[in-house]
């Protein structure tokens, strides 16, 4: 007995050529998520689907799609080690459809497929959820929903762009109902933010270590790190904008960690001055960093205060995060903790001679500590120090190199090296790490990864941890007016040439505008829609009236907000062919009117067909014409399948101007219209 042989596809072109162009666009976005061979897999599997399709071949056999999964499976135990895990899980699932796109040639195949479509298209979002990759997987849905349009209306329907008008605004009429679900379904726990997305940390300038180049990497680097907004309207100046973010105690010249600290001092009774609210939108990084003008006075319930007076979340920042904090910038704390007292007097392992002897220096001058801080700050601004963007990584670059011979360095080497100078001379520092600066974006501050900055403080007795920032002395500007604003100042620090936008001013200050924009859109984006949790929707709900969330009469609300919006759209379908045959009457009553201005008039009763016979008889050079006009309106008024309106408008045009009629036209027929 002969084994079956394999069917052809039965799928036309069309409708397999959308799907594959929607499986490619959902599939971009995962490019660099997934083993590039998987990738390679998926495209040749397209391929060879729209070969079998294009020259009606068969499609491949059972044998060929197990030889296919078993080498598939195997490239990603091989790859990953395990088939467990967010990349195993893509590499399986687009080697799933692979295969499912190799077998589809039946209805269900294919609505299947466009299934699993939708399911890649999504998976982007575990990645990302910014505007513009919302916007983007919606145009992915359309063009899948438009293949499936094209699939069950086939081709005597219109082609795909009319399959893809319809599938757009499908998706509109569905915005209400989503809206609705949005408002008022309710939130078991947090926003509409998820991610799956690994190793974020890399793309913050946060870690818990620095040394020669490691926020200098950050500095080229336009993404936002948070968006911040001042309630009450007083906001500080840029000088004054550090957003304090960790503190680092343990340091090797050049190289700080945070040290084995344990205990929080409590912050109660320390802090004064004014307070100043910001609600701030965190994006994403993966790390428990949490960000707040210098210094943080308040706290959420998801918070913690550590070792050095600033936050961290108890959980990884996996989600845009939207928080409120209060600062206050004036220290009154009276005594230090022994343990940070010894953490930050705590020397490093090898000190030189020579930098021993600068220090020894420094404090045989000093009669006090104050005066120390001078020299130290002194020595800086006095020995042609210069502050670059691009220092290079120079990691085995000790201390003595940078401060004798190099003299080179970006905001972490110059908080390093006087953190050092200070603990040598018997005054506790610490590094703070965090940003500093914020670009001004109408009602808000925009604080990108650019602006990561590390700044030293020094303990002294009666006045507590005071922030001593040594690249004032080095290079104001950059802390005067913003990273931004130095960048167009001073491109020659960030070594690298200007681009197209710093060339011509007109151009940058439009695509600035533009920019900022989009970003406000983004920064809308996640503060009332990813952010819109628990808390969110109670407010929400109170402010319509209902107060300890009356589910019941929610969801009636909602019933009968649907129910009536779902009338509305069956009353406004039937407006399209109501309007588009009141238009073939009007232009039928068009042509009867030329036909009478030459003495051709149709008779009370008289239906299109017969008078259209009666005056191509009369018309004999315009019978064609006629028929024609006749049977396009014909067919607009009743014909379940009716021609394109536009083709009636044509034959009118087109029809000449008529000469009154010399004889008398035949007698009219009286038939039904």
């Amino acid at each position: 007995m002969k084994p079956a042989r394999s069917p052809r596809s039965l799928i036309e072109m069309t409708p397999m050529l959308g799907v594959c162009a929607g499986l490619v666009l959902a599939a971009l976005p995962l490019a660099d998520k997934v083993a590039p061979w998987s990738l390679a897999l998926f495209g040749v599997a397209i391929f060879a689907r729209l070969v079998v399709n294009r020259r009606h071949l068969t499609l491949p056999s059972l044998p060929v799609k197990i030889l296919v999964l078993g080498a598939g499976l195997a490239g990603i135990a091989l790859t990953y080690g395990t088939m467990l895990g967010i990349e195993p899980g893509l590499g399986i699932l687009l080697l799933l459809i692979s295969l499912k796109l190799l077998e589809t040639n039946t209805v269900r195949d294919f609505q299947v497929l466009i299934l699993l479509g939708w399911f890649l298209g999504l998976c982007g979002l575990f990645f990302a959820q910014d505007f513009q990759v919302w916007l983007y997987t919606a145009v992915v849905c359309l063009v899948l929903i438009a293949a499936l349009i094209r699939f069950h209306r086939g081709e005597s329907r219109g082609g795909f762009l009319k399959a893809a008008r319809l599938a757009a605004t499908l998706m509109l009429q569905a915005l209400p109902i989503v809206l609705l679900l949005f408002l008022f379904f309710p939130r078991i726990y947090g926003g509409v933010g998820f991610t799956f997305s690994r190793g974020l940390g890399n793309e913050t300038g946060m870690s818990d270590h620095i040394e020669p180049g490691s926020v200098a990497s950050l500095a080229m680097n336009p993404e936002p790190a948070f968006r911040v907004t001042f309630p009450d309207g007083n906001t500080p100046p840029i000088s004054d904008l550090y957003w304090r973010g960790g503190v680092l105690w343990h340091g090797e010249g050049l190289v700080w960690t945070r040290g084995n600290l344990t205990r929080a001092e409590p912050i109660a009774g320390r802090l004064k001055g004014a307070p100043i609210r910001q609600q701030i939108v965190l994006q994403p990084h993966g790390a428990h960093w949490i960000f707040a003008l210098d210094r943080p006075a308040t706290r959420d319930a998801h918070m913690s205060f550590e070792p050095g007076g600033y936050l961290q979340s108890k959980k990884p920042i996996l989600t845009s995060l939207y928080y409120e904090v209060t600062s206050r910038s004036e220290n009154h704390e009276a005594g230090l903790f022994p343990e940070q007292r010894r953490a930050a007097l705590q020397r490093p392992t090898i000190v030189s001679p020579r930098l021993a002897a600068l220090v020894a220096d420094w404090r045989a001058h000093s009669p006090d500590d104050a005066t120390f801080i001078r020299a130290g700050l002194a020595y800086f601004r006095d020995h042609d120090f210069t502050y670059t963007l691009a220092p290079g990584s120079r990691r085995s670059e000790s201390l003595d190199d940078f401060l004798f011979q190099n003299r080179t360095g970006f905001c972490e080497h110059y908080a390093a090296a006087f953190a050092t100078l200070m603990r040598l001379g018997g005054i506790p520092s610490r590094i703070v790490i965090g940003y500093h600066g914020g670009e001004v974006a109408g009602s808000y501050l925009i604080v990108r990864q650019s602006a990561a900055h590390a700044w030293c403080e020094v303990w002294r007795n009666g006045e507590g941890w005071l922030r001593i920032d040594a690249l004032n002395q080095i290079a104001p500007d950059r802390l005067n007016e913003g990273m931004e604003s130095f960048l167009q100042s001073h491109p020659a620090s960030a070594a690298v040439p200007p681009n197209l936008a710093a060339r011509t001013p007109g151009l940058g200050a439009i695509l600035n505008a533009l920019r900022l924009t989009w970003d406000n859109l983004n920064y809308q984006w996640d503060l009332h829609v990813l952010n819109f949790d628990d808390e969110s929707q109670r407010s929400f709900l109170g402010l319509l009236g209902f107060t300890d969330r009356d589910w019941p009469a929610i969801l009636l609300w909602c019933g009968l907000g649907v129910v009536c919006f779902l009338a509305a759209i069956a009353l406004w379908l039937r407006l399209p062919a109501r309007s588009s045959t009141d238009a073939a009457a009007r232009a039928y009553a068009r042509f009867c009117k030329k036909l009478a201005s030459a003495g051709l008039t149709r008779a009370p009763g008289e239906g299109p067909l017969d008078f259209s016979i009666r005056a191509a008889t009369a018309l004999p050079l315009h019978a064609d014409s006629i028929r024609k006009i006749a049977h396009l309106y014909i067919q607009l008024r009743y014909s379940p399948a009716p021609a394109p309106p536009a083709a009636l408008q044509h034959a009118l045009r087109t029809f000449p101007k008529i000469q009154h009629l010399n004889s008398r036209a035949p007698a009219a027929v009286q038939t039904s219209p």
